[in-house]
């Protein structure tokens, strides 16, 4: 494991060292300074034992690196800053594992994976972060505790309401016919093959993963005016919102935690039905305690959500049909309409529209077709990991 971590550290190092995206940015930019102090700071930590200088060096660049991110819309920002956001996130963290100062060196990795980004397909920052986690938390097979209880929570008023069909395991074949109907159906008996399936539970995760920092959002639904997001460990995040009451309702949402963790991707076998996706298969978790509600809205992609553990409820409606989404353009996949208490005063026409519902529980895999409109609630401390895919 020594050599492993050795190994990881070495070439890690040497790549962003010799990585010729950094040289051609950095000229781009007219950053030498920039330039100068991240290629002193791989050097030195190669060569040099220094590690406190080289941690001090590293905060410098990603203080500055930081401020850059932070200017405009994210979105809007070159990818750049987010990777050698990411690199040196990577280089602290060594100098932190050096020091032996394990702890803060796992939350230097987790804060490159979650406001970084990679280059290319390198994986030396989770590689790392594998590393120190090990040496931090011994495996341990939790045993789960009895499954959680469904709440009887009765579905709202609902017009014209159509049953989701279930169908018991397809094969691809059949899959892909009901895929061209263009209609959601639950398919039943396709996720037995999963280890996640028997191993995953709330303290399962906070006794192996719980030293792990993740983001998670903090409010009803996202678009309450007290939605916020902090970032928080694994093992807190359990503790305060899963296993204990909390008058807060807290959601590790639509988070791709497989790349941030990719330990856990070995519980999570590819489902043949997703060889129809031809390119940029999405994988999000999602994690939260009962009552966590995604609002009404509509996803571009096409999605197989899968229900690991606990029970989720979904209301949809035909892409298409006017929801009255918000008018601000960062709303505008959200409807307006709150199908638990609707204002029909409001959208009077909300009355003719027809529903399709459904409840989800372990092993269940609902297809959504892109531009359907879907509500969730959760029903009972709820983890469920979704693929997306466009076409």
């Amino acid at each position: 494991n020594a050599m492993n971590v050795s190994d990881t550290i070495a070439n890690g190092l040497g790549f962003y060292l010799n990585c010729t995206l950094f040289r051609e940015k950095f000229d781009f930019y007219f950053c030498s300074k920039i330039c100068r102090i991240f290629s002193d700071v791989l050097k030195s930590s190669i060569d040099s034992e220094n590690f406190t200088e080289s941690i001090e060096k590293c905060d410098i660049l990603l203080d500055s690196v930081w401020e850059t991110i932070n200017v405009g819309h994210w979105r809007d920002v070159d990818i750049f800053w987010r990777q050698l956001y990411r690199s040196v996130c990577f280089v602290k963290s060594v100098n932190l594992y050096r020091s032996e100062k394990f702890t803060e060196a796992l939350l230097s990795c987790d804060m490159g994976l979650i406001m970084g980004a990679p280059l290319e397909k390198e994986l030396f920052v989770q590689t790392l972060a594998d590393h120190i986690q090990s040496k931090l938390v011994p495996f341990k097979p939790s045993k789960c505790a009895e499954p959680p209880r469904k709440s009887e929570l009765k579905p709202p008023w609902l017009p014209n309401v159509t049953r989701i069909p279930v169908i018991q395991s397809p094969s691809l074949e059949h899959f892909v016919q009901l895929v061209e109907r263009g209609t959601p159906f639950v398919m039943k008996h396709c996720l037995e093959h999963w280890p996640a399936l028997q191993k995953w539970c709330p303290q399962y995760l906070s006794d192996n993963f719980g030293c792990r920092t993740v983001p998670i959002e903090i409010g009803s639904t996202y678009t309450s005016d007290k939605w916020s997001q902090k970032l928080v460990t694994l093992k807190e995040f359990i503790e305060t919102y899963i296993l204990n009451p909390s008058d807060e309702i807290a959601y590790l949402a639509q988070y791709e935690l497989f790349s941030h963790i990719p330990k856990l991707k070995e519980d999570i076998i590819p489902l043949d039905y997703c060889a129809v996706a031809e390119e940029g298969l999405v994988t999000n978790c999602w994690f939260g305690p009962e009552g966590t509600v995604s609002p009404l809205h509509h996803d571009q992609y096409n999605n197989l959500f899968c229900q690991v553990h606990g029970y989720k409820r979904f209301t949809l409606f035909e892409r298409g049909v006017d929801m009255h989404p918000h008018p601000h353009h960062l709303l505008a996949n959200t409807s307006q309409i709150d199908i638990e208490a609707p204002r029909v005063d409001l959208f009077p026409d909300y009355e003719d529209k027809t529903v399709w519902s459904g409840d989800l529980g372990p092993g269940d895999v609902l297809y959504i077709p892109k531009f359907w409109w879907h509500h969730v609630r959760a029903l009972s401390p709820s983890l469920s990991v979704s693929f997306w895919w466009k076409e």
